[in-house]
């Protein structure tokens, strides 16, 4: 159901990952000279880890987690970056198995998320999932800025 993302799965995950930047569930879209750069960081698998969500034999989405240290929670959080389940595929709990799946993971202290304030669906899923909202604002400075 889940496995890691290979160098075989580029242009379905362009495709997808065009998809989740254009459907609300990011702030903004993004160029694909951008996502080009990020696969070669997925395909590295160094900083990133990258999975392909299967249902019934097809490629149904996709998640891009990233492990970071934080002294605040004790230990490796792993940060989901992006969950993106194609529309035919909602609703039949790929979602909640996904997480079930990371929960198996034993090198982490804790899971964290951001959704943006408009998707109440995955903000449902979410809470009911059992996170809880954070009270900090979230900065961000490009280097080509």
């Amino acid at each position: 159901m889940f496995r890691k993302i290979t160098k075989n799965d580029k242009d379905v995950y362009f495709e997808m990952s065009r998809v989740f930047y254009s459907c609300g569930a990011a702030l903004t879209p993004i160029s694909d000279e951008k996502r080009e750069k990020f696969w070669k960081t997925i395909v590295d698998g160094v900083y990133v880890n990258g999975y392909i969500i299967e249902c019934e034999g097809q490629i149904a989405g996709y998640a891009i987690t990233v492990p970071y240290a934080s002294q605040e929670a004790g230990g490796v959080v792993l940060w989901v970056d992006e969950l993106f389940v194609k529309p035919e595929f909602r609703g039949r709990g790929l979602a909640k198995k996904f997480f079930a799946f990371l929960d198996t993971l034993t090198d982490k202290t804790a899971l964290r998320l951001e959704a943006e304030p408009n998707n109440r669906r995955a903000i449902n899923l979410y809470e009911s999932l059992g996170f809880r909202r954070m009270p900090y604002v979230q900065m961000i400075k490009y280097n080509e800025e």
